[in-house]
């Protein structure tokens, strides 16, 4: 194999200064690894929200337990026109009902299920009021869910009763 290569041309060429440019791209990778190590820090820390204080008392719009009882009785007053069905009726209620709870507790409690409520946790400030509110849910449950023609309880429960618990609901809650 030596005696077919012709090395008479061949020249020697001096060897390569990397280090410069091998040194700063070292650099440049620390500077990135510290800054990703610094992003990644910032950005799994929680955030931090500002503390609004909501609005509390009988004289807020929020809370003025005549602002709920107006939207009870407009729920059952689009019932009586026939403008709603009893189905949606209840629906309203109901969002009435967790409406009123989240404005009160401060949480939000539209999403809630009645699972959610048993499983939720009892605040010392709002147990009574939150287990009226799994009570009243719970009451609407099956005349808003279930069919009037199996069940007795979704039969014998009309708008004006439904109306009533989430009234007694909204005076009740301490």
């Amino acid at each position: 194999m030596t005696s077919s290569l012709n090395t008479d041309d061949l020249t020697v060429i001096p060897q390569l200064d990397l280090t410069v440019p091998l040194a700063a791209a070292l650099l440049v990778c620390l500077a990135v690894m510290i800054a990703s190590i610094v992003l990644a820090v910032v950005l799994s820390r929680p955030r931090r929200k500002p503390r609004v204080s909501a609005a509390r008392g009988v004289h807020t719009a929020a809370t003025g337990k005549s602002v709920w009882r107006n939207r009870i009785n407009a729920i059952v007053e689009d019932h009586d026109n026939n403008v709603i069905d009893r189905e949606e009726a209840f629906l309203r209620l109901a969002a009435v009902a967790r409406d009123y709870a989240s404005a009160v507790s401060g949480r939000d409690m539209s999403a809630q299920t009645l699972s959610d409520l048993h499983r939720g946790d009892r605040d010392a400030r709002h147990r009574d009021g939150l287990n009226l509110l799994r009570q009243t849910i719970e009451a609407l449950y099956p005349a808003e869910f279930a069919d009037p023609q199996f069940n007795s309880a979704a039969r014998q429960t009309d708008v004006r009763q439904a109306a009533e618990w989430v009234s007694t609901l909204v005076e009740r809650w301490r």
